[in-house]
């Protein structure tokens, strides 16, 4: 498996050996491999911005909402589909106001998805700039209404959120301890991570560490898996708990070449609540 994990790290433009990585992969089914970084670069955070230019974006982001006005469901890869379901349980009257944060949010259908179900929702949406304007300019195009993009922090802290989803997306933020501690002070309640790589081993000091996502080579794409312990203990001091702790059911993951090293390793979903 190290030699395995030295190829699939080995950045390169060059065509064949991208291909010989391309094949590997598969024939391993390996999506992740470590590395030696010791932490993430702003330039590796990665999102629906690979689509393309502007127009290519908005040509997808309009597709999809075609295909939920056909189908009714989402039509985009969501790494927690049952969104729905949580939120009935946890928000029981259907009359009730609240505010939903979604951290990282990249495909329309989302916020479609939520107002089909709950009238009430108040949607806010945040993201890189060029994802922030193509939903500004799909809401002012098809008139959506209680959707809100918020551009930068400050607009973050304006508001409080009763609800806070973080879908696959934190690992891929490098500052992630000021986002985390940026998202407790403007929690009601709830904060939601689903798609997460978390390990457990007692022995282990470090917070976190930087792997490679290798599914979408060439791209170079890196992110982070965290200590389950230490990723709780930013929460410690603001009293939030572990309500609901899953193996997440959309990904399946495999980790069998890091071996013993990071202990278990767990496609999680975590809710957290005060």
């Amino acid at each position: 498996m190290k030699l395995l994990n030295k190829i699939l790290a080995h950045q390169t433009d060059d065509f064949f050996f991208v291909k010989m990585q391309r094949k590997i992969m598969r024939m391993f089914a390996v999506y992740y491999v470590p590395t030696n970084i010791m932490k993430l670069s702003e330039s590796k955070y990665t999102t629906n911005s690979h689509l393309g230019m502007t127009e290519q974006r908005l040509n997808y982001q309009e597709k999809i909402i075609q295909k939920f006005n056909s189908t009714n469901s989402l039509a985009h890869f969501n790494s927690f589909p049952k969104m729905a379901e949580m939120l009935k349980m946890l928000f029981i009257d259907k009359n009730l106001k609240f505010n939903f944060l979604d951290f990282g949010g990249e495909s329309i259908d989302f916020y479609l998805y939520l107002k089909k179900n709950f009238k009430n929702i108040e949607y806010f949406v945040y993201n890189k700039k060029e994802i922030n304007q193509d939903f500004i300019k799909l809401k002012k195009k098809y008139k959506f209404e209680n959707i809100n993009v918020l551009e930068n922090f400050d607009e973050i802290i304006k508001h409080k959120y009763d609800f806070i989803f973080f879908g696959s997306v934190i690992q891929y933020i490098e500052n992630y301890e000021h986002v985390l501690t940026l998202a407790k002070k403007v929690s009601k309640k709830y904060i939601f991570f689903s798609g997460t790589h978390f390990f457990y081993k007692d022995d282990i000091e470090e917070k976190r560490v930087v792997v490679r996502q290798v599914n979408f080579l060439p791209s170079k794409i890196y992110c982070y898996f965290f200590n389950f312990n230490n990723f709780l203990e930013i929460f410690s001091t603001n009293k939030f708990n572990v309500i609901y702790k899953e193996k997440n059911k959309v990904g399946k993951v495999n980790y069998k070449n890091f071996g013993s090293t990071l202990g278990n390793i767990i496609y999680t979903d975590l809710l957290l609540s005060l």
